[in-house]
């Protein structure tokens, strides 16, 4: 008798856990993460990595079913600043809509892939000048997903998502400026 009660339950919470990760549903997230960055132009190599600042991400979207979600999102990327110039600082932020494409397993586990559109705006500042530019990014990303079988609703993920676009910095040449964020984030389906 004891064993048979212990086998439903285990199944019944194995089953909200696939029910949990695959049902259809509305979702709102929120996440921390580090930020990192890349400028690059045709005309000079070797420009210097930026990382360390703290990013900020928002995000939500509808899952399709175990495999297809739309997401989109707000990130906030942080003052960012090269090494060396203490004066410069950049604070890049985008908005994003993209698919969110992976295989949710009946463990509750989903690796996934994201790719869409961002729109990023950056700020520039050195010294007491301050110039912005807005520009369409190209938005990338891998993660993993995890949905408790505890807590229906609840899904955590540890992911990387980045934003790629040209950027204008007042000479003739163009600059392709890569910013992006691993970050740890949680959500909610309702």
């Amino acid at each position: 008798m004891k064993k048979s009660v212990v086998f439903a339950v285990s199944a019944l919470m194995a089953t909200g856990a696939w029910a949990n990760s695959t049902e259809p549903g509305f979702y709102i997230g929120g996440g921390f993460g580090l930020t990192e960055s890349k400028l690059e132009t045709s005309d000079i190599s070797g420009l210097p990595t930026i990382d360390g600042a703290r990013s900020l991400r928002v995000y939500g979207g509808y899952q399709f079913n175990r495999i297809v979600a739309l997401e989109g999102g707000y990130t906030n990327y942080g003052e960012l600043s090269p090494k060396g110039a203490n004066d410069f600082k950049m604070t890049p932020s985008a908005f994003s809509l993209a698919a969110n494409l992976g295989y949710s397993f009946d463990n509750g586990l989903r690796p996934f892939a994201t790719l869409g559109l961002s729109r990023v705006s950056m700020e520039f500042k050195e010294g007491d000048q301050k110039q912005s530019d807005s520009a369409t990014g190209f938005r990338y990303g891998l993660g993993l997903e995890y949905a408790p079988q505890m807590v229906e609703g609840l899904a955590m993920r540890l992911a990387y998502e980045a934003d790629a676009f040209n950027v204008d910095l007042g000479d003739p040449r163009t600059y392709t400026f890569s910013v992006g964020s691993v970050y740890l984030g949680a959500s909610y389906k309702f």
